[in-house]
């Protein structure tokens, strides 16, 4: 090990990220309104309209600055494969203030280090993540930015990529000899397909068809979302690399900031790592657990001998890797970190799907047709379109299915529901209709709720360690009839007809 390396790894052991609620200055705000004399800066977003992803620290900005300084996120409107790298050249052409990408798209702009973060079976858990998110490194890999003319603000953690075969299982390096196997803009990942035996192909952002390939390297929650499971085989404890986030600004942007605005977006990013860092555990456990209850899924996992065979597969993509020395420092000191944590990867949870199946299509209480009207706070923290407005829910001894609608958005969704006391549980068949952010209930969530009703009002509260989703539970629901009909559902958006058969 290099001297240079040592001091890099000792570093590394020293955590950057401020205390929750430290301010560079002055005191920490809750709530309030946004000043009038708010700066407001451009975030692009290379994904779409998908807001959430810089959710955590668009709010960290506003309450670090005292609602003085604003994020407006907007997407980069890139549909090609090369999309993170295209939102980077905007950027270096000043398209706008801020972005993000992939740290997985960056060794095409004089930053390689960053490729140690995507290192096959190196970040194989989200506490490693966090930690070496939190550590030294960050600050000394944003600093090859500056060679792209462009300023690191911080990294954000991102989901765990692992493999999904769609004939079957992608456990050893023979089951992905001569497949096409999707990937989304990466060297390291397609050098690492390569090196065991697979041809990858080059994917856009929004993956809604496996059509044409054998596998795709990808999170559980966009395989879940996409609707890619049909069939198909997630590896449960194959931890191929997380998907972390560089946000960064325009050199000229930058400049344009004073001192305090450039440490509350530095602070901002550090803050929020082990925020992120649950959510996205959160949430890849809520999409396994949808992918188990569908059942159209089959939960592989590798023995440690066929572990053991992929890394011993992928040793000549680390060989090229720690050809450079900064990704080879980088590395190290991941391993190091790796080594004194000591903690195992993480796994999806094996898939043992239960029943919610309603039982005898008996009367409940909550039988008939409820409305609730809520407005866009109610759908905090994002705020999406799909989560507020006019709601219809129509419950029929086992069944339910609902609309919801403003002016820009129009979804429905339908399923099964069982009543056990004073809680009650949902599992949906499906959703759709008119949704901008592309956030309709899909097949497989399952929610849980306490509720209490009171002649024509029924109130629905969060259940400790559920699902209990705000935006259905946000405002008491008025009885509008206590016969189940579709009458009163949106003309706009209706649920399919066959929403409420038994």
């Amino acid at each position: 090990m290099t001297r240079a390396a040592a001091l890099l790894i000792a570093a590394a052991l020293t955590t950057l990220a401020a205390p929750a609620g430290c301010t560079p200055s002055g005191s920490e705000r809750v709530g309030g309104e946004r000043a009038a004399d708010t700066r407001v800066l451009t975030m692009l977003d290379p994904f779409g309209n998908n807001r959430q992803e810089l959710t955590q620290f668009v709010n960290e900005v506003s309450r670090l600055s005292h609602d003085k300084l604003g994020i407006h996120v907007v997407p980069a409107g890139h549909d090609g494969a090369d999309y993170e790298a295209a939102t980077i050249r905007d950027m270096q052409g000043g398209r706008a203030d801020l972005a993000f990408a992939g740290s997985r798209a960056w060794d095409e702009f004089g930053a390689p280090s960053l490729r140690a973060l995507s290192a096959p079976f190196l970040v194989d858990s989200y506490a490693l993540q966090e930690r070496v998110l939190t550590s030294a490194l960050v600050g000394t890999m944003l600093q090859e930015l500056q060679r792209s003319g462009l300023v690191g603000i911080g990294i954000l953690p991102g989901p765990i990529r692992r493999p999904l075969g769609v004939a079957h299982a992608l456990a050893a390096p023979s089951d992905y000899r001569g497949l096409a196997i999707g990937t989304q803009q990466s060297r390291v990942a397609d050098a690492t397909l390569r090196a065991l035996g697979a041809r990858p192909q080059r994917l856009p952002a929004d993956v809604s068809t496996l059509a044409g390939l054998a596998g795709i390297e990808q999170q559980v929650t966009a395989i879940e979302g996409g609707r890619l499971d049909a069939g198909s085989h997630l590896m449960t404890n194959v931890n191929l690399w997380p998907r972390p986030l560089v946000v960064f600004a325009s050199a000229q942007a930058y400049r344009r900031l004073s001192g305090d605005q450039r440490q509350i977006l530095r602070t901002a990013a550090a803050n929020v790592v082990p925020e992120k860092v649950a959510a996205d555990r959160g949430m890849e456990a809520e999409a396994g657990a949808n992918l188990c209850r569908k059942g159209r899924t089959t939960f592989d996992a590798v023995t440690p001998q066929q572990l053991q065979a992929l890394r011993g597969a992928v040793e000549p993509v680390y060989n090229e890797l720690e050809r450079d020395p900064g990704t080879r420092t980088a590395i190290e000191a991941i391993k190091l970190l790796k080594q004194q944590l000591a903690e195992p990867p993480t796994e999806i949870k094996n898939c043992t799907p239960a029943s919610d199946a309603p039982g005898g299509g008996a009367a409940t209480e909550i039988d008939g047709v409820w409305t609730m009207e809520t407005a866009q706070d109610a759908a905090d923290p994002e705020y999406l379109d799909e989560n507020w407005g006019h709601w219809i829910y129509v419950f029929d001894r086992g069944r339910f299915a609902f609309t919801q609608e403003n002016e820009t958005a129009c979804t429905w969704g339908y399923g099964t529901y069982t009543v056990d006391g004073n809680r009650m549980s949902w599992t949906f068949e499906d959703g759709g209709g008119i949704a901008p952010n592309n956030a309709m209930n899909r097949p497989g969530e399952y929610f849980v709720y306490d509720f209490s009703a009171y002649r024509d009002t029924v109130t629905l509260k969060p259940v400790e360690g559920e699902i209990s989703p705000l935006n259905f539970r946000a405002k008491p629901w008025r009885r509008l009839s206590n016969t189940a009909s579709p009458e009163s559902f949106s003309k706009r958006c209706p649920p399919p007809a066959a929403a409420l058969d038994r």
